[in-house]
């Protein structure tokens, strides 16, 4: 095999990460519904934000307030509602007043302790508490009352209001989500990073921490493709970052470097995922051409007759 070659495949396209990626996030055996070729499910969280962007959440949290059609998050749907079935909601409340000062209540409504409204997730001044930057979300939360779920959700428990049992706040939606992705369930998807992980460890030296990390990251991006069809640069520079350690564009550079013959910046780059990732530098470049060995493989090209 030329090396141009294998730098050319190496350094030219997100597709060919990809398709590792399913390998690896699924444990190196088969892949999920995205690679083809494989019974491992796809999986498919249940919420989102008020920006439409999926969360890595199996429960409502502040900032994944909403369902997948776009309606909010009712009270029913979180976990601790009503768990025994003995018409107890499980859920404390919390009563403000004209000021926005919070009294906090136990589900069998016993006074707690008191809050300032600012401590709440999604608050936006005065005695205003909403989701999103603008005011069509938002809500005047003076002389109501609220379930407070335990992941910090506000819920209406105003009766008569259009808006009963309705989750009301969400915090830094814009930032909670990493991208939009699929899944089915939530441990369906940590047995697809556990599987990942062990392989990692087994066959990189992975520390179990990093592993879980790398894993979590290549199978957070496999699905998100799959529901969207499609990555962006964004994508491919985090996941890339999360997975090697290293930057894309200093890893293209060093490719190209390569390519011309000095070896220098690829062992220097090879050092630095080394260090991110807790591993050896033999053992970081093993993992980098093992990410690509499937992949070259189709192409008729051996990962492991390259080494810098």
């Amino acid at each position: 095999m030329k090396k141009q070659s294998f730098l050319k495949i190496l350094g030219s396209s997100v597709t060919v990460l990809a398709s590792v990626t399913m390998i690896t996030a699924c444990g190196g055996g088969g892949g999920s519904s995205v690679g083809g070729g494989g019974s491992a499910p796809v999986i498919s969280y249940p919420y989102e934000t008020v920006f439409g962007d999926v969360c890595r959440t199996s429960e409502p949290t502040p900032g994944c307030t909403f369902n997948r059609n776009g309606s909010r998050v009712n009270v029913t749907q979180d976990p601790h509602y009503d768990r025994y079935g003995y018409d107890a909601d499980d859920l404390w409340f919390v009563t403000f007043d004209s000021f926005g000062n919070a009294r906090v209540y136990n589900d069998l409504g016993q006074y707690q302790y008191s809050r300032n409204i600012s401590q709440f997730a999604g608050f936006v001044g005065g005695t205003t508490i909403g989701v999103g930057t603008t005011g069509l979300f938002w809500e005047n939360v003076a002389g109501r009352t609220y379930w407070l779920g335990r992941n910090g959700v506000l819920y209406s428990a105003n009766t008569g209001r259009n808006n009963f049992g309705d989750a009301i706040n969400n915090d830094e939606a814009d930032e909670v989500s990493d991208s939009s992705f699929a899944a089915l369930n939530s441990d369906a998807n940590k047995a697809l990073v556990k599987a990942a992980s062990q392989k990692l460890q087994k066959d990189y030296g992975f520390s179990s921490e990093k592993a879980k990390a790398v894993a979590s990251a290549l199978n957070v991006w496999a699905v998100s493709g799959a529901e969207r069809g499609y990555t962006t640069t964004k994508d491919m520079d985090k996941t890339f970052k999360s997975v090697f350690g290293v930057d894309y564009q200093s890893a293209l550079a060093a490719v190209k470097d390569l390519a011309a013959g000095d070896n220098s910046s690829m062992r220097e780059l090879t050092d630095r995922s080394a260090q991110s990732l807790g591993l050896k530098p033999a053992q970081a470049q093993k993992f980098i051409k093992g990410m690509y060995k499937k992949a070259l493989a189709q192409w008729g090209y051996d990962a492991d007759s390259v080494s810098w």
